[in-house]
């Protein structure tokens, strides 16, 4: 008998349980011994998950591929790997073809596909891409939010619902999740409770507690709720072994539990299955290790024909099925009359599965959103997305209305309350924003994502403590963490260290290079130190990688604007408006550019738009005092100058133009007085940037960075 099968669920077993380096041993094992494409793709798979990626992609690359599976790991490996061509070749690249060859895979190969597609550049065919993976599965949320950040207009009532033509498995799915609560509480009271999750769910809220693992999942072909396991390489014909290699000898074994195409599904049958295969293994210490006598092999267990078929089912729901930890003790060999009984057990095993089949087929075609919590899924994902889409396109005042509309329970996660924060930040609402992010750091102290947004908001404020606090946990936390970096870089730059300002954020695009954020950070930092080429450079780095990204945009039209180039300081800044419409912020660098090119009035008209989106800012009242001031208002510029006074107290700057407006209106004396006063503040900015002028262009390090 062959034991290829038991060889492969021990390994599927470690690779659940985390132990790679056992699934390695025995992978590699196996693929010695069976030297195919299948044994490569489990060896592969052990080598990828324990980080080891240049095993794998050389392992499977040096193989003629033919199983979707093994095409769609070596594409994983090529990617990781910045092998791009590479990973497009394994793919393919007829999103058609594609989305027929790799079967229920197809979605994830799709959003892999354009993922290649956004990197080279190709954006139109990635959004393509991605589109399609949401015709496939409506519950690939990371599609949808890529289409947003990348300015794609999408329908979340049209993408998160199962009346597409081309959503080939979603509805069996549905059907998996609406099925009656007794399957589903034996499902769930089958899976070990790893996760902290309570096993017994209700079917009221089942679809959004139960971790939405391929274990709960169910595939077109087997309607069956009930259904679950089944041999990773099942199949497939079976494969010659070496001589010494997984035989048993047939003479006087035991007569082991052989699992029916249904019980082979069936998670409840996981127990027998795994019983039967630990004494099977028991027996290689002396059938495989040890010379063994040749035997003749006994027919073959009846196997699922789904996987490595022309269905291209999922060849991993064997990764969510534990074992349950007991003491197996090995049976003794049955009587005659058990042996019938057994046999007839596994008949009516199967008349049971084809009845359950009938009632399944029976009851799909009423699915209704009042009984589908899968539908009930779609529904928050729904709302969800026409927040997220909000927010994507900087709408960030409707976003915060539409997040908090979620129910509590989604309101109150870590990921809503982030995204709660981001539009605050947007909108330069830094100490709103600020207050959220604490207190998801009270909450959940591991928590990574956002940081980077939290460390420039403290640096909006001047929290140096605060900022000086994250940067160091975030450091100790995961120090290959380009968020940590990001942290640590602004840090250091609100203590105006420049050099070790850089220094941090170089080492954060160092660990991620496709992280536009950082590149825009970088850029700023070289701009202040007065390095413009290299953060002319950063700032088009950042906006290759994201094109819509404005802070990179609108950091290229302050470097333009200190080399007095205002034409081109206009342009980019109107492509940076072009994103963020709703930015005051970026509506005061217009209008700076705009009264630099003498068009006053037209500047006068931008800056009171931008002070009319952003009442509470004081960057933009200061721009338009300074701009009244040299259109010939300096009285009109007093009103504003007065607020900011008493906003920003410390401020040289607007003292130092206090004076300049008294001095054009003949009061000599409070000029002086408030010249006077700028000096105290700030020696060194009086001596430098105060002397050239109003201009925040001109300044060696100006009052605020765009968000």
């Amino acid at each position: 008998m062959i034991v290829q099968e038991p060889i492969q669920v021990i390994i599927w077993d470690c690779l659940n349980n985390y132990e790679y380096d056992n699934a390695i041993f025995l992978a590699e094992r196996l693929h010695a011994e069976v030297t195919s494409e299948e044994s490569a793709f489990l060896l592969g798979t052990c080598y990828y998950r324990a980080g080891r990626v240049n095993e794998a992609h050389h392992l499977l690359q040096n193989i003629s591929l033919t199983l979707p599976q093994a095409r769609f790991l070596l594409a994983k490996c090529s990617v990781d790997l910045k092998s791009y061509k590479d990973a497009e070749v394994a793919l393919g690249s007829n999103l058609d073809i594609v989305a027929s060859e790799f079967g229920e895979q197809a979605p994830y190969a799709l959003q892999l596909l354009a993922k290649i597609y956004n990197i080279t550049e190709r954006r139109n065919k990635a959004a393509d891409a991605h589109r399609k993976a949401l015709s496939l599965n409506p519950f690939m949320w990371k599609s949808f939010a890529q289409l947003c950040n990348m300015g794609e207009k999408v329908d979340p009532h049209q993408v998160f619902q199962i009346n597409n033509s081309d959503f080939s498995f979603g509805v069996s799915t549905l059907v998996n999740l609406v099925s009656n609560s007794e399957n589903i509480s034996i499902i769930n009271t089958n899976i070990p409770n790893n996760t902290g999750m309570n096993p017994t769910v209700t079917p009221n809220n089942v679809a959004l507690r139960t971790p939405m693992t391929m274990s709960t999942s169910i595939t077109p072909e087997t309607q069956v709720p009930v259904k679950r396991m089944h041999s990773v390489f099942s199949g497939m014909a079976p494969i010659p072994f070496s001589p010494s290699f997984g035989m048993l000898p047939m003479e006087e074994s035991p007569v082991m539990y052989t699992p029916t195409l249904t019980d082979s599904n069936e998670q409840k049958a996981i127990p027998k299955i795994v019983n039967s295969l630990r004494v099977q293994m028991g027996q290689l210490k002396d059938a495989v290790f040890s010379p063994a006598p040749r035997c003749t092999l006994g027919p073959a267990p009846r196997r699922s024909s789904r996987l490595f078929s022309n269905n291209n089912s999922s060849y991993s729901v064997k990764e969510n099925n534990k074992s349950p930890s007991r003491k197996f003790v090995a049976p003794k060999s049955p009587s005659r009359k058990n042996k019938q009984r057994s046999a007839k057990n596994l008949k009516t095993n199967s008349v049971d599965s084809n009845e359950r089949n009938k009632n399944i087929e029976s009851i799909t075609p009423t699915i209704t959103p009042k009984n589908s919590n899968g539908l009930a899924l779609l529904n928050l994902l729904r709302e969800l997305g026409e927040a997220y889409k909000s927010l994507a396109f900087l709408d960030c005042k409707n976003a915060i209305k539409l997040f908090q509309e979620i129910p509590i329970r989604q309101l109150n996660s870590p990921w809503v309350q982030t995204m709660i924060a981001r539009a605050h930040y947007e909108l330069a609402q830094f100490e709103a924003a600020a207050k959220i992010f604490t207190d998801i750091r009270k909450h959940y102290p591991n928590r990574t994502e956002g940081m980077d947004i939290y460390s420039t908001c403290l640096w909006h404020l001047q929290r140096e403590a605060q900022l000086s606090a994250l940067a160091q946990e975030l450091v100790e936390l995961d120090r290959s963490n380009s968020i940590a970096w990001l942290a640590a870089g602004n840090c250091f730059s609100l203590h105006k260290e420049r050099e070790t300002a850089l220094k941090f954020f170089k080492r954060a695009v160092q660990i991620e290079p496709d992280a536009a954020y950082a590149h825009a950070l970088l850029g700023h930092e070289y701009a202040v130190a007065e390095e413009t080429d290299k953060a002319l450079a950063s700032f088009r780095t950042a906006v290759s990688i994201d094109p819509r990204n404005y802070v990179a945009w609108f950091g290229i039209a302050t470097v333009y604007a200190r080399q007095e180039r205002w034409k081109a300081s206009e342009v980019h800044i109107r492509r940076a408006l072009a994103i963020h419409p709703h930015s005051g912020v970026l509506r005061c660098q217009l209008g700076l550019a705009q009264a630099a090119l003498g068009k006053m009035d037209r500047a006068l008209a931008t800056l009171e738009r931008a002070v009319a989106l952003d009442t509470e800012n004081p960057l933009c009242r200061f721009h338009r005092a300074s701009v009244l001031l040299r259109a010939g208002r300096p009285q009109d510029a007093l009103t504003d100058l007065h607020l900011l006074k008493d906003i920003a107290p410390r401020e040289s700057l607007v003292y130092y133009l206090l004076g300049k407006v008294h001095n054009k209106l003949g009061n000599s004396h409070l000029a002086l007085m408030h010249f006077s006063w700028a000096t105290d503040l700030d020696p060194k900015g009086t001596g430098g940037h105060i002397k050239e002028g109003f201009d925040p262009s001109k300044q060696e390090d100006p009052p605020e960075r765009s968000t």
